[in-house]
């Protein structure tokens, strides 16, 4: 069962994905929690509504977000925890950030039967 779990909310993720690079409104809103909040690499929390705003506003735009290699994770009845490695290119404030590697963690809880986001953690990796 939790396998089955598990694949649902990798493809919801991977869903969730494609709707940042798209700025797909309804598909963020059937995807993120209302009480989601997001830690990006600079430690800056964002609720639901502010990252959306940033997304359609273009102040954050995303160019790639690419997987690098498998979603691990972690699942219970109601609760799903993935991680994964992702390169990023994308636009903040205007300014280009080049393609860089982040570790991503992401907590689903299971909404009455709609799978959802509710917080997000991304880390960069650092060059060694």
């Amino acid at each position: 069962m939790t396998d089955d779990v598990a694949g649902r909310v990798i493809e919801a993720e991977q869903e969730r994905i494609r709707c940042l690079l798209d700025v797909d409104r309804g598909t963020y809103d059937r995807l993120h929690a209302e009480e989601y909040r997001l830690c990006n690499p600079t430690g800056t929390v964002w609720t639901k509504a502010e990252y959306l705003d940033l997304l359609t506003t273009g102040r954050v735009a995303y160019r790639k977000l690419e997987l690098n290699g498998d979603m691990d994770a972690i699942a219970g009845t109601d609760v799903v925890v993935l991680r994964y490695r992702c390169f990023i290119e994308l636009t903040v404030d205007g300014a280009d950030i080049p393609r860089h590697e982040a570790w991503h963690t992401d907590v689903y809880t299971d909404d009455g039967g709609t799978w959802r986001c509710v917080w997000s953690q991304a880390t960069g990796v650092m060059d060694a």
